[in-house]
Order: C-alpha cells, then sequence, then structure tokens
C-alpha cells in the first residue's frame, strides 16, 4: 500500500519503480499482493473522483489515500480473526494501550502489557500461565510444592518465586528476569539451561534461533513505564511492541526495513513519534493511510 501510494503521486519516478520491482522480485507472493493491491485499488479508488481525473489525468493524494482506507477496512476481518481467537482462548485480556494488574489466588501478581492475552490454570502440582499474546511480567508468590509455569510458542519459563518477564511480539519470543532465577525449556527439548537476575533469552519460533544476553534487570518489564527497550532487535518486533499502544493497525510495507537491527529506548506516551524514531535512521516513513491503518515504508 505505501508502494501504491508512491506510484501513484510519482509515476514516472524511477526510485519508485525500483522499488516496486524489488518487492515484486522477492517472491511469486509478493508479486501476487502487488497484483492484487492494484486490483482491490481499482474497485474502491478509481471511481472516487473520475471526472476530476480525466480533466486532470493522474489521481491526487486525496483519492489514494481515500482508496487505500478502502481497502484497510476490506483487511479488518482477515486482521481481526486471530484476535477473535485468541479471545476464545483466554482468560484474561487487556485493550490497545492498557497496562493491568492482576493477582491470582495464590497470591501471584502480574502485570499484563497492552493487548495481551493469558489463559491460567491454578492446579494442585503446578501453577500455570499460558501466555498466546503480548507480554506479562510475573512477581511470583513462593510455593516450592507448586512451581509457575508460563509457556508460549517457542519456550517455557519455570521459577517458584522470583520476578521475570516473558513476552511474544512478531513471531519472537523472549524471556527476561529481574530478580532470582528462572528455568528455561525451549520447543523439543525438555531443559535448556537458566536465566539469572538481567539475564535474557529470545526465540525466533521461525526458524528456531536463539539469543541471549544480560542487561540491566531494572529495565525488564520496562513496557510498565511505557518505554519500549531494543538491543540489535528486528525493526518488525521493536514496531510490534510499539502497535501495541497504536490505535489501528500498524504495518510494514518494506521486508528490508522489517528485518532491520535497531537498539534504543522509546517512549510510548506518544506512538507515532516512537514509531518515527524506530525506521528514521533507515530511512522510513510513517504514513496514516486511514484512522485504522498506519503503514511503515522506506520510501
Amino acid at each position: 500500500m505505501a508502494l501504491l501510494l508512491v506510484w501513484h503521486e510519482r509515476p514516472d519516478d524511477e526510485a519508485a519503480r525500483a522499488a516496486i520491482r524489488r518487492f515484486c522480485s522477492l517472491s511469486s507472493e509478493h508479486r501476487a499482493a502487488w497484483d492484487e493491491a492494484k486490483r482491490v485499488f481499482r474497485v474502491t479508488g478509481v471511481a472516487v473522483g473520475a471526472d476530476r481525473r480525466q480533466r486532470h489525468g493522474r489521481v491526487n493524494r486525496r483519492q489514494v489515500t481515500l482508496g487505500l482506507g478502502l481497502m484497510a477496512l476490506l483487511g479488518v476481518g482477515a486482521l481481526s480473526g486471530p484476535r477473535l481467537w485468541r479471545g476464545w482462548r483466554a482468560d484474561i485480556i487487556t485493550g490497545v494501550a492498557e497496562v493491568r494488574a492482576v493477582q491470582l489466588a495464590d497470591g501471584s501478581l502480574l502485570s499484563l502489557g497492552p493487548d495481551s492475552a493469558i489463559a491460567v490454570t491454578l492446579a494442585p502440582s503446578e501453577r500455570r500461565i499460558t501466555l498466546l499474546e503480548g507480554m506479562i511480567m510475573c512477581n511470583v508468590a513462593k510455593d516450592s510444592a507448586r512451581p509457575f509455569v508460563v509457556a508460549t510458542v517457542g519456550l517455557t519459563a519455570t521459577a517458584v518465586g522470583t520476578r521475570f518477564e516473558v513476552a511474544r511480539n512478531a513471531g519472537v519470543s523472549r524471556a527476561a528476569v529481574e530478580e532470582g532465577r528462572v528455568g528455561i525449556a525451549l520447543d523439543g527439548a525438555a531443559t535448556w539451561g537458566t536465566l539469572g537476575a538481567g539475564d535474557w533469552l529470545s526465540v525466533e519460533t521461525g526458524n528456531h534461533s536463539v539469543r541471549r544476553g544480560r542487561g540491566d534487570p531494572a529495565q525488564v518489564g520496562a513496557w510498565r513505564q511505557n518505554l519500549v527497550t531494543a538491543d540489535q532487535d528486528t525493526i518488525e518486533n521493536v514496531v510490534a511492541q510499539i502497535a501495541r499502544w497504536h490505535r489501528g493497525r500498524v504495518l510494514i510495507a518494506d521486508p528490508g526495513l522489517a528485518s532491520a537491527p535497531v537498539s534504543g529506548l522509546f517512549d510510548l506516551n506518544d506512538p507515532d513519534a516512537a514509531l518515527e524514531a524506530v525506521v528514521k535512521p533507515y530511512g522510513g516513513k510513517v504514513r496514516h493511510i486511514s484512522p485504522w491503518l498506519t503503514v511503515l515504508s522506506s520510501i
């Protein structure tokens, strides 16, 4: 959609054409997506101001933006599908920009990040939290007879009494420890190792790549103070976190931009400014296609 916007504004711009060719050359799916975007735009956008186009010979920015906004509306159902499925499975969910504290019956205190969902099972032999999406900070009440387990795609974190975070954003699962020690098991293995205060581990579930590092324990769960920290994370992952504070969907149109690394501390009190700060070092732009859709691209 970002490519369409630039192409319709500057149809003779060779840089815009080159960006489109690069996008379409990535795979047959990318080419099909481009063709579908043009087809949907013809249906939704070309009828807007047709007489004016006959007089001036081109589509103006307002017409393009309106057309793309209608395209965004067509995609709302597909984008909302996973959220509806999460809602059926979850015991506790949060909304956009909502950070919620929840006390469990065992005395443990949970903090859920925005747009997050968990399922809770408190059994005689185990306390289990399933993180379906988002982020959770756990302040675990000690109970040596009942380990406290947080499971998400790609990893499982187990503690008896400690403070730690588990997050799932853009296909990456992450665990980090503020205080104490947490046992980690990766999918397909009984155990992996142990994280101590300040340690973190992330798993990219698509290719099973594992990263481990160490940072300031005080920055674990920084989102509770409306901050996102990044340490050579991909732009896609950082944007997915910021988007939890952002009204409407945030999409990255350029795969190269999505995979670029970024480090820093980003203020979530102004999500738009945070998005701009993330993509600006790569020449990225933030475009508000409609109140429901924001697109990031490098053109």
